[in-house]
């Protein structure tokens, strides 16, 4: 084998398969630990809308209205006032949750839909006369220590689970 530079051009590509390699294994993981941590703020902002929605049931002994609502809705659901959810909540005597969060869409198959136009979203649906509601979202990933799968799980007053809400 001819050297050029001292070594030679097996020694070369060995080099370079090797480098190709780790810079494919880095990707993934980097992609990998986006997805997780995409999911991390889905599971959070609904657990701080379940949160504030749970103030708001105290305050008014009902939940909010609202059928298929996306939430973060910026006409429809921007934020959680003593009306329940609006677009500004500026007037509003007291308010719940001053910015409602939306979902962040990247990475989702779009099984999650709701609003006019339908987008993805933390869909809301009010039941039972305000005695309860449902929060369908989606997720990327299975997060088995808390118990959520890969697509579609369903938050109510009593938590959270995997799968499509009974409403």
């Amino acid at each position: 084998m001819k050297k050029q530079n001292g070594f030679t051009l097996v020694e070369l590509l060995v080099v370079i398969a090797i480098i190709a390699l780790i810079v494919v294994f880095a990707s993934v993981a980097v992609n990998a630990a986006r997805s997780k941590s995409r999911d991390a703020t889905r599971l959070a902002h609904v657990r701080l809308v379940q949160s504030a929605l749970e103030d708001y049931f105290n305050e008014t002994n009902s939940y909010p209205s609202g059928e298929l609502l996306p939430l973060g809705d910026a006409a429809q659901s921007a934020c959680l006032g003593s009306a329940g959810f609006a677009g500004d909540c500026s007037t509003s005597p007291s308010t719940f949750l001053r910015i409602v969060p939306g979902t962040h869409e990247d990475g989702l198959d779009g099984i999650v839909t709701c609003g006019t136009p339908a987008r993805r979203a933390l869909c809301y649906t009010l039941l039972e006369d305000g005695e309860s509601y449902v929060i369908h979202f989606e997720l990327e990933n299975t997060l088995a220590p808390v118990g959520l799968q890969a697509d579609v799980n369903c938050a109510t007053p009593s938590g959270i689970e995997a799968g499509i809400c009974a409403d």
